[in-house]
């Protein structure tokens, strides 16, 4: 018996475990032949990558393909310690010597982990290009990212991101996914059940939706998800850019997640943490802000701009993974919950605009003197004007925060002459006329649940 034998025929032979369906990422997978362009599930560690893979193989079980022909394997199981150098290679070849119709017939291969192997890159290109394949693979890791495959893959991997749970999605495990669906639906929804999805909602903004964490006590859930924030410092930053630098690069993750939804000036941080004694000088700041955000720690927000060129001044915004992400890393007196509200909105728009060009998605500011800003705008360059404008309000009561925020929004609807602009709340709802047109004040848990790609206003 080879070292991999027993390992192969234990995976083929495994049961899928109990799955609470995801929303789909990968809209269209092929039959296998040669030459198939592979995909790569990428997210943050814990996110729920493997768990899609295995949603994809029940699915490809219900349709009639022979288990035999799918194959799943973890290269991050220990057991394959010390990894050797054609550990990939060895594994799939085995696996063909088991079911060798496969390698003639075609097989669907879901491999996990893979930035684990040191020759993933140069594998993954040789399967698609000379075996009857279905490849799909996930990573966790900065070794994954947009860039390295792009220059690695030489044009045959399609990247897709899986964020943490959607509110809708986090409907589906509390088991209201009816009510949830009905809602999006727009049928009839009783005080009552508005009231629960509301309460649902709040649970969301404090829980958040990595799905190892949920329904967890809240003390386990806190440590649980603050223990997520070290493992990507140590696993997917500290291992690229060095050890030394770790307690640097923690206290960047902290910043950056406590900070969610505010102005991300790595100038001002640098000039922070120096005076701290930390050697925390722009370039480095930055690679490890780099890095980061390729392990999906937290995203970086543009401004809005419809120059070739973007101002050196322009300060962009940040967002964390996931809004429960946040709250467990920020201090205690940190009352954030307008900032976890916007963090939401920011995730649901990207998930949404998956596949859209960048930078589709910006937040904007009126030019100068007013600076008014507005938290999001949405459209394509190409139509040289955004299409939609959103404002994130947690309470709209106060009558100074609301004149704000409608001033701002009307100052971005009257730039991109739009008639209608968006507030998103976390339980007001009204429609309001101002100078610029209209305002729709929308409950997030509502705005949250459209099914479609269509954005509601």
């Amino acid at each position: 018996m080879n070292e991999y034998e027993a390992l192969v025929r234990e995976y083929r032979i495994r049961d899928l475990p109990k799955l609470t369906r995801r929303d789909e990422i990968i809209r269209d997978l092929p039959e296998p032949k040669r030459f198939n362009m592979y995909h790569v599930v990428v997210g943050m560690r814990r996110s729920g990558k493997s768990f899609y893979l295995f949603q994809m193989i029940s699915d490809l079980h219900k349709a009639g393909v022979d288990p035999d022909h799918i194959f799943y394997f973890d290269f991050s199981d220990d057991r394959l310690e010390p990894m050797s150098p054609t550990c990939g290679s060895d594994v799939i070849e085995e696996y063909y010597r088991q079911v060798p119709a496969a390698r003639e017939q075609g097989a669907y291969l879901f491999l996990d982990e893979v930035q684990e192997l040191g020759e993933w890159q140069g594998l993954l290109r040789r399967l698609s290009q000379n075996e009857r394949v279905t490849l799909t693979v996930t990573g966790s890791s900065s070794k994954l990212s947009a860039g390295e495959l792009g220059t690695k893959s030489r044009g045959r991997a399609h990247s897709h991101v899986l964020y943490p749970l959607s509110f809708a999605e986090f409907c589906r495990f509390s088991g209201r996914d009816e009510l949830a669906k009905g809602a999006a639906a727009g049928e009839a929804v009783s005080r009552a059940e508005q009231t629960l999805l509301a309460g649902l909602y709040d649970r969301y903004l404090v829980e958040g939706g990595f799905p190892g964490v949920f329904g967890m006590p809240s003390a386990d859930r806190i440590e649980v998800l603050q223990g997520y924030v070290r493992d990507v410092v140590a696993r997917d930053v500290a291992e690229r850019h060095g050890k030394g630098d770790i307690a640097l690069a923690n206290q960047l993750a902290r910043f950056a997640l406590r900070n969610t939804g505010c102005d991300f000036s790595l100038n001002n941080l640098s000039e922070t943490l120096s005076a701290l004694g930390y050697k925390a000088y722009w370039g480095k700041l930055n690679d490890l802000s780099e890095l980061m955000r390729q392990a999906y720690l937290f995203h970086v927000l543009p401004e809005f701009t419809m120059q070739l060129k973007p101002s050196s001044t322009a300060v962009p915004k940040v967002y964390a993974a996931d809004p429960g992400l946040a709250y467990a890393v920020s201090r205690a007196n940190q009352q954030d919950v307008g900032k976890r509200l916007e963090t939401a909105v920011y995730l649901e728009l990207a998930r949404r605009l998956a596949g859209s060009r960048d930078e589709t998605v910006a937040s904007w500011s009126a030019p100068a003197p007013q600076r008014e800003k507005v938290d999001f705008v949405v459209g394509d360059a190409l139509a040289l004007e955004p299409y939609r404008a959103y404002q994130v309000c947690a309470d709209m009561s106060a009558a100074r925060t609301r004149k704000r925020k409608l001033r701002a929004l009307g100052s971005a609807m009257n730039a991109g002459s739009l008639d209608t602009g968006t507030v998103i709340t976390l339980d007001q709802e009204e429609e309001l006329s101002i100078e610029e047109g209209t305002v729709l004040v929308i409950p997030a848990w509502r705005w949250s649940l459209a099914w479609t790609t269509e954005l509601p206003l």
